[in-house]
């Protein structure tokens, strides 16, 4: 089974280069492309919920060269792609001034309307290291470290960022939902349509998760990990992962099923970036970037992602705290998806619009201990707000947080069985 590097769908993609210049999906043969642009589009009956993720912060990322990819953001001013959509066999050097991203799920690439400039670009070490060791592209996409960080010039307000796995999170056997831009196939025949500029979704299921990629001779911190799907038929005829079939490269043996989702689809040779998410820890979240896969997005292909998780440590070393947390476009307020709206202040002091002031002296955005004046240390946690912990007395609180305002806070006391109001002061 050969490899080939994606460069588009949920990619990337080089202009006036005929080997590289078609952008593609995979889609069934009797489902209408229609379906895909609406969950691509968040539009009905795929709107942001349990079912789907949102896609709002999945974008598209531009070079002065023609060179175009996909990225996701995972903070207000940061995203994510894979390291080859940046620095690959054509591209010895990285220049942040020549690069754009821009957002939305049906935009006009050739205006400057909402693209937004790029301040730094930050490579995976293992991508950039195995590069200048091997050849002009090195085996880094293999090995699980084709992943990068483009740093924006200025935060994108209103926008959540989407949610990066922890370490613990393993999507294998769970549902992928992929969206990202690029030109049309029949996965029946690899036909192509026309050419397309619109945000297009499909899912699939995680045939293979490979924490920790092994290759004998090659360093620990070159190494990371892979996902990957493989593109099943209406036909059942297609399941390149099944168990007993030959893996492929560093993903070992596994199992697949054979009957494919509702609106499968794959990436393939063309594609490169674009995210994989799936809903772990009650979540949406970014598992992987789309780095490799083996055919034109017919019946029977592979795409190996990036695993997000295996990188943790190294994303979040580099990104803000509070990566989850949009900008709200006045002054520095933010608002968390699950904590409400806030406002950093200095020597981590945040005021609060319902806790008014806390201190929180390691805010990782889903889960950290504060210190408020009238409670003492407590518990917040995105897996159970609005209930949390109070440390002193080992007591569970029912936080109200719509009539909870500047201070004035209203819990329920779950040790003494009673509401009760608590103030900041």
């Amino acid at each position: 089974m050969s490899r080939c590097i994606l460069f588009t769908f949920l990619g990337l993609f080089v202009l006036n280069l005929s080997h590289f210049g078609e952008r593609r999906i995979g889609k069934l043969y009797h489902e209408s492309w229609e379906s895909y642009f609406a969950l691509g589009a968040n539009d009905y009956p795929h709107s942001p919920s349990e079912s789907t993720p949102d896609f709002s912060p999945v974008g598209v990322l531009l070079s002065r060269s023609g060179t175009v990819g996909s990225g996701t953001l995972i903070a207000p001013n940061v995203l994510v792609t894979a390291a080859h959509v940046l620095r690959n066999s054509f591209a010895d050097e990285v220049n942040p001034a020549d690069w754009e991203f821009l957002l939305g799920s049906n935009e006009d690439w050739t205006t400057s309307e909402g693209k937004n400039k790029v301040k730094h670009i930050l490579l995976h070490p293992g991508w950039t290291a195995r590069q200048n060791r091997y050849n002009r592209f090195g085996d880094g996409d293999e090995l699980g470290v084709d992943v990068a960080l483009v740093f924006l010039d200025q935060p994108i307000d209103g926008v959540f960022p989407a949610r990066i796995p922890e370490s613990n999170d393993d999507p294998l056997g769970e549902r992928a939902v992929l969206a990202g831009y690029g030109t049309l196939v029949e996965g029946i025949n690899g036909k192509r349509l026309e050419s397309n500029q619109r945000r297009v979704g499909g899912e699939n299921i995680f045939d293979r998760s490979v924490p920790k990629v092994v290759k004998e001779g090659v360093p620990d911190s070159y190494l990371g990990g892979l996902l990957a799907i493989d593109f099943d038929s209406s036909s059942s005829v297609h399941n390149t992962l099944g168990e007993g079939k030959k893996g492929l490269e560093l993903l070992g043996e596994g199992q697949s099923d054979l009957a494919p989702l509702p609106l499968e689809a794959t990436t393939a040779y063309g594609d490169s970036g674009g995210p994989a998410f799936a809903r772990t820890q009650n979540e949406w979240r970014v598992h992987g970037v789309v780095s490799y896969g083996t055919k034109n997005s017919r019946y029977g292909d592979v795409t190996v992602f990036t695993r997000l998780s295996s990188h943790y440590d190294w994303i979040m070393e580099n990104s803000p705290s509070w990566p989850s947390a949009r900008t709200i476009g006045y002054e520095d307020w933010r608002e968390s998806s699950w904590w409400g709206i806030f406002l950093p202040k200095i020597n981590d002091w945040y005021y609060h619009i319902s806790l008014g002031w806390v201190f929180i002296p390691d805010p990782s955005g889903d889960s950290f201990w504060a210190w408020h004046i009238s409670l003492g240390w407590i518990w917040f946690s995105s897996q159970v707000h609005p209930f949390l912990y109070e440390q002193k007395t080992s007591n569970w609180y029912y936080l109200s947080t719509e009539q909870s305002v500047g201070g004035r806070i209203l819990l329920y006391n779950y040790a003494l069985e009673v509401w009760e109001y608590v103030h900041a002061n």
